[in-house]
């Protein structure tokens, strides 16, 4: 289901997407608003769902995390059992920063973000093998990200 958004909304959104710990007043000045008014929108596009929360984004590597590896998955047997016993099972693993389904070969694309690969090894050891759900798995380490994730897309919206 989508909404309809007026250029305003998604104004606000871009701002709130570039900086969430921006101010209503910031905020509002970008948009051409008043405080108030732009608050009022703000809130509904929470009540709406549209926003779900504000984060802020660490750089990884300044905190100690510079090992980045992308893990598929295969669960086996292919039972809807044993993908809700997965997906119940990653949840608490911080490593895992994010997590989709996918066609082709593997199930799942697992994001995984850890110190060092002595950290991962460790990882994949202690938490991803016991998981008697899964069949196989293949890694892919990243060598070097050359664009970070800085919201959605929002040119399609005809506001």
């Amino acid at each position: 289901m989508t909404v309809t958004l007026d250029t305003i909304d998604v104004r606000i959104l871009e701002a709130l997407q570039d900086d969430a710990g921006r101010s209503v007043a910031d905020i509002a000045e970008i948009v051409g608003l008043t405080p108030s008014p732009c608050w009022r929108r703000i809130r509904r596009l929470e009540t709406e769902g549209i926003i779900k929360r504000r984060s802020i984004q660490l750089d990884r590597r300044m905190i100690g995390l510079m090992f980045t590896a992308y893990l598929e998955v295969k669960i086996q047997p292919a039972r809807k059992a044993n993908y809700e016993k997965f997906e119940k099972a990653i949840q608490s693993f911080e490593e895992i920063t994010e997590a989709c389904t996918m066609t082709g070969p593997y199930d799942y694309l697992l994001k995984v973000v850890t110190p060092d690969i002595d950290a991962y090894n460790d990882f994949m050891s202690d938490k991803m093998i016991p998981l008697d759900v899964v069949g196989d798995f293949r890694t892919s380490v990243q060598i070097r990200n050359v664009k970070e994730g800085r919201g959605l897309p929002l040119g399609h919206i005809d506001g």
